[in-house]
């Protein structure tokens, strides 16, 4: 939902906006002037009332509740009446959705933990921690939680907040469905989360080159900080999976001398089956690819123990890695052009068509179309000498 905020209308204060298909148009403060610092901090504070009600469901269309003096001159007994009436109302709601968010979102991790492995709850239990900080406690104060998560962020991409409200949503959803809570507050809430501004996106097609390519891997490999991401940026390079497929990659798929991709790591931190184009697809391992796996596989493991985790267990957060790990690796190569990390995947799929590998296999081994590879995923082929024909 947009701003709502006073306007100056020739000196006077105003408040105008739409909601619900309906402009609405009042002074919060008759006789008031738009210079007066006083009147206009009060009209503000009108008008976050407004936007919050809007959002939350309590928008009162008559306007009343919004101008100070609209009940002045009402006998005692009615205002008496009105307030009595106004605080059973206000009781009313503010019973609704009246619960503790961190004891809702304990039951609902308990009740994820039945179907989730081990290692997905680590994520669970980041968001826990966040909630336990938040000075706002129950779930009918959704706006406010929303808000302090905002502000509490840390960097310049939103994602990580974008992930705590998909969860939080997701668990609220279910509160309701276990009959725990009346409505979902978060539900329609996703807009108070400032969209980031990406120069970049992974639509974007800009691979790098044989060199750049090596470049990087080595860069990882002798990095003191981020050594341990240098299998998987080496493993994506060569294979030119999605990184979605390679963090949900569990050992029980490396087998026969194949790789086999079945599964995601979804936004919310949740594996989900098949990936983002089919159920699954397998690749035969070459000798580079069967040498990055040798040298990071445990001596002891078990099946369902991920091939690329997170240093403390858990998935690796993609979103840390590229903002952290890639930028920083990168800024010692100034000589590449930086892009980002998805580009793993670009250059991949490049490489394998320059070296004359038929689109339509390329296609198979990547998971796309054949006309998906020319259009979206090939790089620049503007070096490639044309054949005699």
């Amino acid at each position: 939902m947009r701003e709502i905020t006073p306007r100056n209308n020739k000196g006077a204060i105003i408040i105008r906006f739409t909601f619900s298909g309906k402009e609405y148009c009042f002074s919060p403060i008759p006789g008031s002037k738009y210079f007066d610092p006083l009147a206009l901090a009060k009209a503000e504070e009108i008008a976050n009332r407004i936007r919050q009600d809007c959002i939350t469901g309590y928008f009162d269309s008559t306007l009343t509740k919004y101008k100070p003096n609209a009940l002045q001159g009402r006998t005692k007994e009615a205002a008496i009446r009105d307030a009595e009436e106004a605080k059973e109302i206000i009781a009313a709601r503010l019973s609704v959705n009246a619960v503790d968010l961190l004891q809702l979102f304990e039951d609902y991790t308990l009740f994820k933990s039945k179907t989730l492995k081990s290692n997905s709850m680590i994520d669970y239990d980041r968001i826990k921690n966040k909630i336990k900080k938040c000075p706002h406690k129950l779930v009918r104060d959704a706006v406010d939680i929303m808000q302090w998560l905002v502000n509490d962020h840390k960097g310049t991409s939103t994602s990580s907040v974008e992930k705590q409200w998909k969860l939080i949503n997701a668990c609220c959803k279910w509160g309701v469905a276990s009959g725990k809570l009346q409505s979902n507050a978060f539900e329609k809430l996703r807009n108070l989360i400032p969209s980031t501004k990406k120069s970049a996106t992974q639509d974007d097609i800009n691979p790098f080159n044989d060199g750049e390519r090596k470049q990087i891997i080595q860069a990882f490999y002798v990095s003191d900080n981020y050594k341990y991401y240098a299998p998987l940026v080496e493993f994506l390079f060569i294979t030119g999976c999605r990184p979605e497929e390679a963090l949900a990659l569990q050992w029980k798929y490396i087998k026969g001398g194949k790789v086999t991709f079945c599964q995601k790591l979804t936004a919310s931190g949740e594996i989900e089956s098949g990936t983002k184009t089919q159920s699954k697809r397998s690749i035969t391992v070459n000798e580079r690819m069967a040498s990055v796996i040798r040298d990071i596989k445990p001596e002891k493991y078990l099946p369902d123990d991920f091939v690329f985790p997170a240093k403390k267990g858990g998935f690796i957060d993609w979103h840390n890695f590229a903002n952290r790990a890639w930028k920083s690796v990168l800024e010692t190569l100034p000589d590449i052009e930086y892009r980002n990390p998805y580009q793993m995947r670009h250059t991949a799929i490049t490489m394998m068509v320059r070296s004359g590998v038929d689109s339509v296999v390329v296609a198979k081994w990547v998971g796309n179309s054949p006309n998906m590879i020319a259009k979206r995923y090939l790089g620049d082929v503007s070096d490639v000498v044309m054949p005699n024909t």
